[in-house]
């Protein structure tokens, strides 16, 4: 029998998750909202995640992430074995593609950035470590979604149009996106997630054969052709076989 989770815990990770760089403060009715709670709850989680340095009140009512987080994240980006383990893998893939690569890995809600080398170009794109990226809106996510089971997968969209995050015409799309990922061992985003950002991303594979991780190449979109795209998939595919001799087994 599978241990029962802590709901509560869950519910506290699901407001932390509610902050991003759009969106650095909450309120408790914007929490209640989001996470279809009634207010008092809502004030109620806020508050000992404030008495804990979760968050911090930055007025009365409204709340930001506290001193906590962010010690949380220093030492997680210093520390995260993965990252340090693949860095000099990702790090010389970008020097020989001139383009920003970085390293997936799946969450419950997408696809967290655990590492990136960025291109010493002019004008180059920047992902932060931590970053969390759509599964459906990015070529890491679609190689994620290629590759779960059949059942994950139809969940993991069936949550998406619930959200009203995915019509049906873009679903159908998507779908195509999925199957080409799975045939040809690479998928693309030609600005879905933003307008002049392109990506091609690859699996990573452990020694049994389970998908471990994503490899990506990402720059501005003008730069990814068709001909660009198929031999930047190539030089990753080389090099996912680097970084997955650098990550220890499961």
């Amino acid at each position: 029998m599978a241990t029962p989770l802590n709901g509560s815990l869950i519910k506290a990770f699901e407001i932390l998750d509610l902050f991003s760089e759009q969106q650095p403060q909450v309120t408790s009715a914007e929490v209640a909202s989001a996470l279809e709670m009634s207010h008092s709850t809502a004030h109620r989680f806020l508050n000992t995640l404030e008495e804990v340095g979760a968050l911090v009140q930055i007025r009365r009512g409204v709340y930001g992430l506290g001193h906590h987080i962010a010690q949380l994240g220093r030492v997680a980006e210093r520390t995260n074995p993965l990252a340090r383990l693949v860095q000099p893998v990702i790090a010389r893939i970008c020097g020989m593609l001139n383009e920003s690569v970085m390293v997936g890995a799946l969450s419950r809600d997408g696809v967290v950035c655990i590492a990136t080398a960025i291109a010493p170009r002019p004008i180059s794109v920047n992902i932060q470590v931590g970053r969390l990226l759509e599964l459906h809106q990015s070529a890491q996510g679609k190689v994620w979604l290629a590759h779960m089971d059949v059942v994950e997968r139809e969940a993991r969209l069936s949550e998406l149009a619930a959200t009203e995050k995915l019509t049906e015409q873009n679903l159908q799309v998507l779908r195509g996106d999925i199957a080409g990922a799975l045939e040809n061992g690479f998928a693309c985003n030609r600005g879905e997630s933003e307008p002049d950002i392109g990506a091609v991303a690859v699996p990573v594979f452990d020694a049994d054969g389970a998908l471990r991780l994503t490899l990506s190449a990402f720059g501005m979109a003008s730069r990814f052709s068709g001909h660009h795209e198929s031999w930047i998939a190539a030089s990753l595919t080389d090099a996912a076989r680097d970084v997955a001799e650098a990550i220890p087994g499961r």
